[in-house]
């Protein structure tokens, strides 16, 4: 018989995980911690009991509500693309659930005491004293900007905890391709359905590459450096690092190489966008 996992063994953990830090980013995937009494349920207890005197934050994306004419995974056929645009759900910060960001960052989201930010697609959840200084305003237009909870995070130099996870799953470093101003950040805009004056309506909201899977391409060089601590909790690996300290380091990293958090997979729209637009901004120069 495997190890069965304790929610007090996992408390335990957690509070070495997480340390000191008044405020904590969480990105999880409770499937690699193992077998553990009560289930996912009970992992996000034990997350909320070990923040009971934190600010928790999770990532609450909602990426289905772009516009079509982006959809790469897969794409769809652009005859239905005004179908589509007409029909999407606008997004609601209360209903809406979240996509692909885990079960356990849905359960936060749900908790008593949350709160959640506006932006449509790119949005958060937080939970603490500090959560609706963390959530607003999140501007639309610019949801990874230094007007955004990611900035903020930045500020107050979260503690970023990737459980299970790693880096490709870390939102914080699209902030900071955002701020670097790499230019196919604003390359990548995409469409997003809102009610302005009681009115539907399509805006612009700029955006990070929509591909991530080049940023644990940093992580040889945040060792390198000292700034990633280690923990365990159950079977699974917890890789935590100040949020400020990533984020001025990826930056140092795009301005030494703006494709460092590029993904080298043959057949990425995204990251073969990218690189496109970096090229054609190095031919002007």
């Amino acid at each position: 018989m495997d190890l069965m996992w304790l929610p007090s063994d996992l408390r335990a953990q957690l509070r070495a995980a997480f340390g000191d830090a008044e405020v904590v980013v969480l990105h999880s995937a409770p499937r690699a911690i193992g077998w553990v009494a009560g289930g996912v349920e009970a992992i996000a207890r034990a997350v909320l009991d070990v923040c009971e005197d934190r600010t928790l934050v999770v990532p609450t994306f909602t990426v289905g509500r772009m516009d079509p004419s982006t959809w790469t995974e897969p794409p769809v056929p652009e005859a239905s693309w005004e179908a589509i645009r007409a029909e999407l759900p606008i997004y609601d910060p209360e209903w809406s659930p979240p996509h692909a960001m885990g079960r356990i960052a849905e359960l936060v989201w749900r908790a008593r005491g949350a709160v959640r930010s506006s932006h449509p697609v790119e949005s958060v959840a937080a939970i603490g004293p500090r959560a609706a200084e963390i959530v607003r305003p999140h501007p639309i237009e610019d949801p990874m900007g230094p007007r955004s909870p990611w900035a903020r995070l930045h500020a107050l130099d979260a503690r970023v905890v990737m459980l299970g996870v790693g880096l490709e799953r870390c939102s914080l470093l699209h902030h900071a391709e955002r701020m670097a101003e790499v230019p196919y950040v604003e390359a990548a805009a995409y469409g997003v359905p809102v009610v302005i004056d009681g009115e539907r309506r399509w805006i612009e909201a700029e955006s990070g590459n929509n591909c991530s899977e080049g940023f644990p391409r940093l992580e040889p060089s945040l060792r390198k450096a000292g700034l990633v601590t280690d923990a365990t909790v159950g079977d699974a690996r917890a890789m935590t690092l100040s949020a400020r300290a990533l984020v001025d380091h990826a930056r140092a990293a795009i301005a030494a190489d703006a494709a460092a958090l590029l993904c080298e997979r043959r057949g990425c729209v995204a990251c073969g966008e990218a690189r496109r637009v970096l090229g054609a901004c190095s031919g002007k120069g």
